[in-house]
């Protein structure tokens, strides 16, 4: 009887005193490109996500891909590795490969495809992109986690990122220099307003009686000749990229 305890209980108490060993995680950081307390820091942005919007973001590092496209790598990584919370597998990956300089952004289900417009896009690659340039890799990093926060809880009020929001700053300012602009003009009316002295319109207060003398010339011009090319039209056309994956995302070098 004690033997058979023995044998139910032990893998339970295994999985409770060791979870750390089966424990997913969400940093895999294989170019130990991050030390501990950055490690610890991204991670409760990370738990905050999933918690409050359940969305699962992930950021994974490596050194080499071997013949792996970025896309293949980082979406098949996803997928594999059981990453995505509720029923769509909502969440985002984030892939460096130092080797390559190649970067690879993964947005899964239609949730994650929603939230990432083109305008939030730009933002995303734009302020991940801008640490990268200045080799921080805890910077680049942050933004991802950060920004995706951003847009999670604009959805969570049923908004998107957009044009508003990307320039807002320079929106403020515009508004600054038009509401100075106008008041400038008004004060600049009130005061031609309170003039009371009116100037010359006219020069002849100035000029010396027969002083000037004007000769009229005419230049005739008989005809005209007007000659017209027709310019060729030529088409160009272009293409998109698709993986035929259920994830999508902008990939590229840093």
């Amino acid at each position: 009887m004690k033997t058979k305890f023995i044998k139910i209980c032990l893998p339970l108490l295994i999985g409770f005193f060791a979870p750390s060993s089966f424990a997913r995680e969400n940093i895999i950081d294989n170019a130990g490109l991050l030390n501990q307390q950055e490690r610890t820091s991204l991670l409760a942005i990370i738990s905050s996500a999933a918690s409050t919007y359940s969305f699962d973001l992930v950021i994974v590092t490596e050194n080499n891909i071997s013949a792996s496209s970025p896309a293949e790598y980082a979406d098949n990584f996803f997928e594999n590795n059981g990453y995505g919370l509720g029923q769509n597998r909502d969440g985002a990956l984030l892939l460096l490969v130092m080797d390559s300089r190649d970067y690879k952004f993964s947005s899964s289900s239609a949730r994650g495809g929603r939230i990432l417009n083109p305008t939030a896009e730009d933002k995303l690659v734009g302020d991940v992109l801008r640490a990268l340039g200045k080799g921080n890799y805890y910077g680049a990093f942050r933004s991802f986690l950060l920004d995706w926060n951003e847009f999670l809880a604009l959805d969570a009020k049923g908004r998107s990122y957009n044009f508003f929001h990307q320039w807002n700053l320079v929106l403020v300012i515009l508004a600054w220099a038009l509401a100075l602009m106008i008041g400038f003009t008004v004060v600049q009316i009130w005061k031609k307003g309170m003039d009371t002295v009116l100037p010359p319109t006219q020069a002849a207060a100035y000029v010396v009686p027969g002083s000037l003398a004007f000769n009229e010339k005419k230049d005739s011009f008989l005809y005209s000749r007007v000659s017209k090319t027709k310019i060729q039209k030529t088409s160009s056309s272009g293409g998109g990229f698709s993986s035929g994956s259920s994830l999508s995302g902008r990939g590229g070098k840093f």
